[in-house]
């Protein structure tokens, strides 16, 4: 697995700061300049042609056709830049592939398709925007040099007209973490005020501990079902007081980005405070289009589970379990003590079953039942709203009040 690392450029002079500024200037400007030909022109020989839906797009550039921008970048970092705007470019066409995939599967079975077709007609591909994009240079442009006043020198060379850039870098505890445990590559990523290092760091064997549920939550970030809830940081910072934060700043400000780089830490700080060490598999609530088509509130609209999940995936790689995502319809509903199924068993962040009075935390009631094997709903059972009058939802199958078969899972076999 790779892993990242970001450093501040504060330790550079004035002089050596200018100068990154002036090459990222002239890497931002070829980089929007290719992709500003490729989505024009398109690339005929490679069948790119973004106007046409032709999306056959490269993963480097030819010599060529680099020689066609004006600049002052060597012919290598020209490569570099090229193979940038391929990647941006293959990111933005890829929905677009996966539509004209589906709509020629349509097409070949005779199926009705006019709905997917109106939707790619009526929504163009959005552009690249490369004024802000990250230098990404590999190991041609890249050396490391070590120092007695700093931990490391990043020199980076071939850049054009002479420039060589010699940064230093101080160490940070995540740096020494990953260098401990894995190889430092000779890739970075550069900012004007940033550089990213990244480590090689060898796969953990996945262990073979318990099953748990794992519930996501607006107020809570996590709640798994052996017990552990992620709670307040040590500035009595929650989830709730910090969405109500991001909630009363104007968007773009740099008062947003701050709270919204601190929701962000704070999520990846609770969940590093849970123990990871017994658990073999991690049975993941999907979460998909949760406001699609809805009004919510303002704070409400800053609850970015996909950060929660991205963060439980990257803890799996690195504690050793095993992610998975399993559908959670009526999950939440459900009485982990005797399986039965009704929405009014529900109220808030407290869960009190209608049939059998069991009460217990709603977060926890959801993860216990996350973390078992369920029969997979099916798609009329859920339109049909049979969970407003209840039923009782095994492994097998579900059933109604008087145990009477709704449906059932024939893989199974029943007890």
């Amino acid at each position: 697995m790779i892993r990242s690392t970001a450093h501040s450029l504060k330790f550079a002079n004035a002089s050596k700061r200018h100068s990154i500024v002036v090459f990222l200037a002239e890497y931002r400007r070829l980089l929007q300049a290719i992709i500003d030909g490729l989505w024009e022109d398109g690339l005929p020989e490679f069948g790119l042609d973004v106007a046409h839906n032709k999306l056959g797009c490269p993963s480097f550039l030819p010599n060529d056709y680099l020689k066609g921008f004006d600049s002052w970048l060597t012919a290598r970092m020209k490569q570099c830049v090229g193979k940038q705007a391929c990647s941006m470019i293959r990111a933005a066409i890829t929905k677009r592939r996966k539509q004209l995939y589906i709509l020629c599967k349509l097409q070949r079975q005779g199926k009705p398709c006019h709905r997917l077709q109106s939707r790619i007609d009526r929504q163009p591909l959005v552009k690249p925007d490369a004024h802000r994009a990250n230098a990404e240079l590999d190991p041609r442009f890249v050396d490391f040099q070590s120092n007695t006043t700093f931990d490391l020198f990043v020199r980076i060379k071939t850049i054009g007209d002479g420039m060589v850039l010699k940064i230093p870098i101080r160490a940070t505890r995540s740096s020494q973490k990953w260098d401990s445990q894995g190889t430092l590559k000779r890739s970075i990523r550069l900012s004007e005020h940033v550089l990213w290092l990244f480590y090689d760091v060898p796969d953990i064997p996945k262990s073979d501990g318990c099953v748990i549920g794992c519930d996501q939550g607006y107020k809570t970030v996590a709640t798994l079902s052996d017990g552990q809830v992620t709670g307040p940081c040590p500035h009595g910072h929650t989830l709730v007081s910090i969405q109500g934060n991001l909630a009363r700043r104007q968007k773009e400000s740099k008062g947003f980005q701050r709270v919204q780089a601190h929701r962000s830490n704070y999520i990846n700080w609770s969940l590093n405070q849970l123990n990871w060490s017994e658990i073999g598999k991690v049975r993941f609530e999907k979460v998909k289009r949760l406001r699609y088509g809805k009004r919510s509130s303002r704070v409400l609209s800053h609850w970015t589970y996909t950060l929660i999940k991205k963060k439980v995936i990257s803890l799996s790689e690195t504690e050793g379990f095993v992610f998975e995502e399993v559908e959670n319809a009526f999950r939440s509903q459900r009485c982990s003590r005797c399986g039965w199924v009704c929405k009014g068993s529900r109220n808030g962040m407290t869960f009190c079953c209608r049939r059998c009075g069991f009460a217990m935390d709603a977060d926890r009631n959801a993860a216990s039942n996350l973390a078992l094997d369920l029969f997979e709903v099916p798609y009329w059972v859920r339109r049909s709203g049979m969970n407003r009058e209840g039923f009782y939802w095994e492994l097998d199958g579900l059933f109604t009040i008087g145990h009477e078969l709704i449906v059932r899972d024939t893989q199974k076999v029943v007890a």
